[in-house]
């Protein structure tokens, strides 16, 4: 469903479902290939014409029912891309397409490409749902409501209160998704086994550095091929955020009850509509905030299991990373989505709230 045309902006925004489109990501994997050619053709490693081939090979020259066949046989996408860049560049050059270079370390470093964007959208969301916050802040500094633990009434409250620990807590979710990329955001440029052993001296960390600072990522030493725990910082950051968000957006549909009716969303004709009870108005940037918050942080919970790898290489909880990074990355931003929807037209009933002090 999160594909479907019918639905798929309700589970997650344009921008992100860009970022991790099949066009996009196989573009990320040729853009790997082509940094990394750039980078040894200009350490003298292979000629620069090939780079230079290289460069003018895109998505659009792939034949992608072939790699769909050679996927399902080889099990990896990145074999029969790139014997399809090589027929590309033709037989003389063909050598130095992904010279010294694995399956993994392609899929990897574009990874980390795609999430860097992500991450880039994320905090950009974040950012305009904070200073939704503050309007509310702003507007509401003389605003008493009752404050309400273990479901029932307690004692009088600013709702500036509660606006800002909401405030305060998506500004500590967007410090841990800053924290989490200085981690997880790295190149993967190592070869086989990871330990650039098939470089020469020196020369491999030199290119690995190149790459790295091309791509505009960070990198870790040996590799991070079987360790996982940066990667995971992200995703785990994500649920973290979907989690707040999830609270969120709970307690203001709670909020908007009929019993309570403190807040509501502003009210568009059909907005909310039922189709058996004409007279309802459903708060539905709430629930489907809700819904999609609860959604990505379940899903980023099954990181933990993929970081268990064994020895140098283990393809079992690699390969389901290729499904749940992608889907934590769109459901958050959906959640965020609906987020920003909710908050900006949230309507406060300051006389519905005087009733109950």
């Amino acid at each position: 469903m999160l594909n479907w045309h019918l639905s798929q902006d309700c589970f997650s925004d344009v921008e992100m479902r860009r970022i991790w489109s099949e066009n996009s990501t196989l573009s990320a994997w040729i853009k790997v290939e082509q940094t990394l050619a750039n980078v040894q053709a200009q350490s003298g490693l292979i000629p620069q014409e090939a780079a230079d081939k290289i460069a003018t090979f895109s998505a659009s020259h792939l034949d992608q029912d072939q790699m769909r066949d050679a996927m399902t046989m080889v099990g990896r996408p990145i074999v029969d891309l790139v014997a399809q860049m090589r027929a590309h560049i033709g037989p003389n050059l063909a050598p130095y397409a992904h010279y010294n270079s694995t399956t993994q370390d392609i899929l990897d470093t574009a990874l980390a490409m795609q999430m860097k964007l992500s991450l880039d959208n994320i905090t950009h969301t974040i950012e305009r749902l904070i200073t939704q916050l503050d309007r509310h802040i702003s507007e509401q500094q003389d605003t008493q409501m009752i404050g309400r633990t273990n479901g029932q009434h307690a004692v009088p409250m600013a709702m500036t209160n509660k606006l800002q620990v909401w405030r305060s807590e998506l500004l500590r979710r967007e410090q841990a998704l800053q924290d989490a990329a200085t981690r997880g955001l790295n190149v993967q440029i190592g070869g086989p086994l990871g330990d650039l052993a098939k470089y020469d001296g020196d020369t491999g960390q030199a290119v690995k550095t190149g790459v790295a600072d091309a791509l505009g990522l960070g990198q870790i030493d040996p590799h991070w091929q079987n360790a996982r725990d940066g990667l995971s910082d992200i995703v785990t950051a994500l649920g973290a955020l979907c989690a707040t968000l999830c609270k969120i957006a709970h307690n203001i549909n709670l909020l908007s009850s009929s019993d309570i009716a403190e807040v509501s969303e502003c009210h568009v004709t059909g907005k909310g509509a039922s189709s058996s009870m004409h007279h309802k108005r459903n708060q539905r940037a709430s629930e489907f905030a809700e819904a999609v918050s609860r959604l990505g942080r379940q899903r980023s919970e099954q990181i933990g299991e993929l970081t268990l790898h064994q020895h140098e290489r283990s393809g079992g909880v690699w390969i389901a990373e290729w499904v749940v990074v992608p889907e934590v990355f769109l459901l958050t931003s959906g959640a965020l989505s609906w987020s920003e929807k909710m908050i900006a037209d949230l309507t406060v009933n300051t006389e519905q709230m005087a009733l109950s002090l």
